[in-house]
């Protein structure tokens, strides 16, 4: 085994060192020519990355602070809430009082004017009394001047006309 070294023939040892050296060749010009153009590509793409992680970060801090302004609003609600409706009572209490006030001023009048009517009809009520006992009086007067009574008689006439008169009854 005179041509074998590590049980392999010169030939095959030859090609292997081609290979090799082919390979090394290759990845030396690979690397010249690639090297850069992969590098630069993976750093911009490591850049855009990068940024896109930044922004995100940004959004995420917006949306953070949006989130936390709800939650503040959210919480203000309930006391805006209940302002609005403190409010919305105050202002229903006043426009109650305020019905009230004109409801005690209407009831006032309206007294007012049933009391004058009142009055009114007591004066017209006084008034035809009045004119009933002036009728009844030319009567009793007329009587007495027909009549030509003596006193007596007279007397006794103006004791009928009061007890007729009696039974009269009288509105105050």
């Amino acid at each position: 085994m005179e041509g074998y070294v590590i049980m392999l023939d010169q030939q095959t040892l030859i090609q292997i060192a081609i290979q090799l050296i082919n390979t090394c060749i290759l990845c030396f010009a690979l690397s010249k020519l690639l090297y850069k153009p992969v590098t630069k590509f993976l750093n911009e793409r490591k850049e855009r990355i990068s940024q896109q992680i930044d922004t995100a970060q940004e959004r995420l801090n917006e949306a953070e602070a949006l989130k936390a302004e709800y939650e503040n609003k959210l919480s203000n609600i309930e006391s805006e809430k209940n302002y609005i409706l403190e409010k919305a009572r105050s202002q229903a209490n006043k426009n109650s009082q305020q019905i009230i006030a004109e409801a005690k001023i209407e009831a006032q009048n309206i007294h007012n004017r049933a009391m004058t009517d009142i009055k009114r009809e007591e004066e017209k009520a006084k008034d035809e009394i009045k004119k009933q006992i002036i009728e009844v009086s030319a009567l009793v007067s007329g009587k007495f001047v027909a009549a030509k009574m003596t006193e007596e008689e007279q007397n006794k006439l103006v004791d009928e006309t009061i007890s007729d008169l009696e039974g009269v009854k009288w509105q105050e």
